[in-house]
C-alpha cells in the first residue's frame, strides 16, 4: 500500500524556487506548479501516513525558509 497527499508548502516571500529546488531531490515528491511566490503545490507518496507525517516535521524543523506545510488530501493506491 502506498499513501498519496496533496500538499501545499507556504515558503518565505521569494524562497519559492530554492524550495522547489530542495523539494525536488526528496523521493515520492512531484512538485505540481506554485504561485510563483511563496507556494508550492506538490505530491507526496510513501509506505504509510506516519512517514508523510515525519517528513513534514523534518522539513519544517530543518528548512527554515519553509513555513509551513499544509495537506489538502491523503488516500491510498488500496494495493
Amino acid at each position: 500500500m502506498t499513501v498519496v497527499a496533496g500538499v501545499v508548502v507556504e515558503t518565505v516571500p521569494g524562497a519559492i524556487a530554492r524550495v522547489a529546488a530542495r523539494l525536488g531531490t526528496q523521493p515520492g515528491v512531484t512538485l505540481q506548479g506554485g504561485d510563483g511566490d511563496r507556494r508550492l503545490a506538490l505530491t507526496w507518496e510513501a509506505a504509510d501516513g506516519a512517514t508523510l507525517e515525519a517528513l513534514a516535521e523534518r522539513l519544517l524543523r530543518e528548512d527554515a525558509e519553509v513555513l509551513g506545510v499544509f495537506p489538502t488530501f491523503v488516500g491510498e493506491d488500496g494495493g
